[in-house]
């Protein structure tokens, strides 16, 4: 399977020649690299005209340690005291020098500091107010987040993490600081390119959507089905039974966190659901599943009703059981679910799981937020649609009503998650870093609008955007995209005639676009075919701004003014 191709700078205050070999034989990228001398840093950052900054990279990664920052904490080698203002003035610097390199790359990540070789301090309060390295250690990387966490499109990295999965011992070689000037293991940098790989996936909208479980011994210990629900290890005084607690604990975390919950469980149906409804030490409700295969069937069948009743990819699912044979039937059958490997022993799941990085994120949105809802919402729509007769009549009956806004600062990282998503519905398939996608939307010949869409089962969220570019009075069709979820219920017909509207009213005569065909969004071809807007025999279509009206029935739209242009200063930029 051929690897997707990533532009990686590093800029290091050390030898980075080990991390490097390892990042361009790991699995996940392509990684193409490009990298400067060790110890290089500033010489870098403040020098425009590097051959570094030529072209534009993907990912650019700065990774320093605190002395080489501030010589004010490397005098604390020899002492115990150390001026916090100067420190300050340190940081203040490096992090100008970040910023100036930022429109280089689409993303930035910063490793916050540790330090380079272990240090046992002789001091009982090594936190004490102006003592010792760990204080002031600590004081560098508040303030480095505090002055670079706002900024868009840049990372900062938690290096302690990788440094308590290795541990100490493990993760320093004093062998290799000493001989090359490289202070950290080989395990050390696996730690680093394993979140590095993760957060780009996460960036290109590639991380899992789905967490689907088993229950025996998964979410509970023992069998229901033999002990009973009263019976089952979950909370209480019990070694068990408080992994099992602390475990659900996690993954409803996840499903806060927008990750959708679903069970796969070979068990008695009433009997299963009964423990969940009732065991007082449960976390996890039926109310956080949005829904479940629970019967006596194949696994690999069930996965596949899961997924095709939520309209998923079987690529956005992880499948969680603790039973090695039901494992290897799904990973045989269905290859393109992730089925990682549950520890044998149930304590150690919860740790499991908080190394899985297949769920991590940037941005947590208002949709990620009610995901869960809007799946619960989307099954009673489909029931109702079964009950009627036809697709005019449920669309009646769902009182549906799409607001179209010009994109806004608060909505800019969902636009970029749709951007990166979305696959079935979409014109062209572009992927955009936020960086990227603010930098285009600051064009004042291009028009970008978010579409948001509710109907009397709640709130859809943001599901579409309807993007342009107007030159000598022809408007192109840039990015048509919609949630696959919401397709056909007259929202993409509604963002067409809304389009047409927009052109006439600002004097467009003519819209143009190309349809750029992937593996996934035929969809969005016959979409357009349908409509007579694209030729059979070509990708590229130009129809008039007063093309035919169609027929929308009687959705409710709520859309900007059409002369109204985008104030990117105000909506974009603004912080």
């Amino acid at each position: 399977m051929k690897k997707n191709k990533v532009s990686i700078n590093i800029i290091s205050s050390f030898n980075h020649a080990n991390f490097v070999s390892l990042l361009k034989n790991s699995s996940n990228f392509d990684w193409e690299v490009n990298e400067v001398n060790y110890n290089q840093v500033f010489q870098t950052l403040t020098n425009s005209n590097a051959k570094m900054w030529k072209q534009r990279s993907n990912v650019t990664l700065i990774w320093t340690t605190p002395e080489s920052i501030s010589s004010e904490f490397q005098k604390l080698q020899n002492k115990n005291e150390a001026n916090s203002d100067i420190i300050k003035k340190d940081v203040d610097y490096f992090c100008s020098c970040i910023r100036s390199i930022k429109k280089y790359s689409d993303i930035v990540l910063v490793p916050n500091w540790i330090l380079k070789q272990p240090n046992e301090t002789s001091l009982a309060f090594a936190y004490s107010k102006g003592f010792g390295l760990e204080y002031n250690l600590s004081f560098m990387n508040y303030y480095l987040s505090e002055q670079l966490n706002k900024e868009k499109n840049l990372y900062i990295l938690n290096s302690s993490k990788w440094l308590l999965n290795c541990g100490a011992s493990s993760a320093y070689s004093s062998k290799l600081w000493y001989l090359t000037k490289t202070p950290f293991s080989n395990n050390f940098f696996k730690q680093v390119i394993s979140d590095l790989s993760n957060l780009y996936e996460s960036i290109k909208g590639l991380s899992k959507k789905l967490l689907i479980l088993d229950l025996d011994d998964t979410l509970w210990g023992g069998i229901v089905g033999e002990v009973g629900w009263k019976n089952l290890r979950i909370g209480g005084h019990d070694h068990l039974g408080e992994a099992f607690r602390d475990f659900q604990i996690q993954i409803k975390s996840l499903k806060n966190q927008g990750i959708i919950l679903a069970l796969a469980s070979k068990n008695d149906e009433v009997t299963a659901i009964k423990a969940i409804n009732n065991h007082p030490e449960m976390i996890l409700s039926m109310e956080d599943f949005v829904t479940h295969r629970i019967n006596w069937e194949d696994k690999a069948k069930n996965i596949i009703d899961i997924v095709n009743e939520l309209n998923l990819g079987l690529q956005s699912v992880v499948f969680l059981d603790d039973s090695p044979f039901e494992r290897a039937r799904v990973q045989e059958a269905l290859p393109e679910v992730l089925v990682p490997e549950l520890p044998k022993d149930p304590t150690d799941y919860n740790t499991f799981l908080s190394k899985l990085r297949c769920f991590d994120k940037t941005h947590v949105t208002d949709e990620d937020k009610s995901r869960s809802n809007l799946y619960k919402s989307e099954s009673k729509r489909i029931k109702l649609k079964q009950q009627l007769k036809s697709l005019s009549d449920w669309i009646k009956t769902l009182n549906l009503t799409i607001v179209i806004e010009n994109i806004k600062n608060e909505n800019t990282p969902r636009a970029v998650q749709l951007f990166n998503k979305t696959n079935q519905m979409n014109l062209s398939t572009r992927r955009l870093s936020e960086q990227e996608f603010n930098h285009w939307v600051k064009v004042d010949s291009n028009n970008l609008w978010t579409i948001r869409a509710a109907d009397k089962f709640g709130d859809y969220g943001i599901i579409g955007i309807l993007s342009i570019s107007t030159k000598n009075n022809i408007a192109t069709l840039v990015d048509f995209i919609l949630s696959c979820r919401v397709v056909g219920r007259y929202i993409e017909e509604t963002m067409i005639e809304f389009l047409k509207e927009f052109c006439q009213e600002n004097n467009v005569n003519k819209i143009k676009g190309k349809y750029k065909k992937t593996d996934k969004n035929s969809l969005c071809y016959n979409f357009l075919n349908k409509l007579q807007l694209i030729d059979n025999n070509q990708y590229s279509f130009e129809f008039p701004s007063n093309k035919k009206k169609l027929n929308l029935l009687n959705i409710t739209i709520k859309k900007p003014t059409y002369k109204e242009k985008i104030n990117v200063s105000k909506n974009i930029m603004a912080k």
